[in-house]
């Protein structure tokens, strides 16, 4: 999915959909959300993840609609990972790692429908630099897992920020088979920041799963709750204050830019002032 091509844009964000959900459907469900990054100056690349789902791994019909997913015959349904035995545990996130390396080096897109060509990215939008990564429930705890360590897996530059809707944190426990991915979670930049959005209602991933990620990035974060259920809320407050956060979150970045280069002038002209000093 692409955003205006007669926009110049100074970044990416890519947007990682929910389990039983794909590209399109994030897209859709997210229009208020991308219009507002978009006219930030941002491009929003959504991505497929690799693994398709069969019935066997799809929730019950009656409950598809609290992952964010629709039941509809001619949708391919995806997941960051497969669920062994209903549990996240045991995952292999292998091939999610390995196709989201291979978009960022060679703008390979991985088209809804299984049957379609791979896709390639616009050579000029592959030049752009991806400073972030929007989430939705399972898209979020990917995002949230490969956070950290997104210029070292992925041999690229370092996110400036994650958004991660109704996320949570893996087990990465010895006893849940998870323990591999434990060291994903080290903390491995300061100037990273996290907005954590989770619903009250939500009963899917409850507040204390959501707030399982929280919990280990305290130092970066901030918190949005709304008063709704599984899903990205699409009301004007609720995505306001989320483009406010990102806005708010560059102005920053920008202004201890310039404090740094305010702090080297003076260091230089200090240096200078006492060349020729005993």
């Amino acid at each position: 999915m692409t955003t205006s091509k007669q926009q110049t844009y100074k970044g990416k964000i890519l947007f990682l959909h929910g389990y039983t959900q794909n590209a399109s459907l994030f897209y859709a469900k997210t229009s208020a959300l991308r219009k507002k990054i978009s006219k930030l100056g941002y491009k929003c690349q959504y991505l497929n993840a690799p693994y398709i789902l069969t019935p066997a791994d799809l929730p019950t019909t009656d409950s598809l609609s609290k992952f964010g997913s629709s039941e509809q015959n001619d949708v391919t349904y995806r997941g960051w990972w497969v669920k062994l035995g209903k549990t996240n545990d045991g995952i292999n996130l292998d091939d999610s790692i390995k196709s989201l390396k291979r978009y960022i080096h060679e703008g390979t897109i991985i088209p809804d429908d299984d049957d379609r060509e791979v896709g390639k990215e616009d050579e000029d939008d592959a030049k752009l630099p991806i400073v972030g990564l929007v989430g939705f429930s399972q898209g979020a705890a990917f995002a949230g897992l490969v956070a950290e360590k997104f210029a070292q897996l992925f041999d690229t530059s370092p996110l400036k920020f994650v958004i991660l809707y109704s996320g949570f944190k893996l087990d990465t426990s010895k006893k849940s088979g998870n323990d591999k991915y434990d060291s994903y979670y080290e903390s491995n930049s300061d100037s990273l920041r996290y907005l954590h959005v989770y619903g009250e209602l939500d009963t899917v991933v409850a507040e204390d799963r959501s707030l399982s990620l929280y919990n280990i990035t305290k130092n970066k974060s901030d918190l949005l709750k709304h008063p709704g259920g599984h899903f990205v809320p699409n009301s004007k407050l609720y995505i306001d204050q989320v483009v406010n956060w990102i806005q708010s979150e560059n102005k920053l970045k920008d202004v201890e830019k310039d404090e740094k280069k305010v702090e080297d002038i003076d260091l230089l002209l200090e240096m200078m002032d006492n060349i020729g000093k005993a």
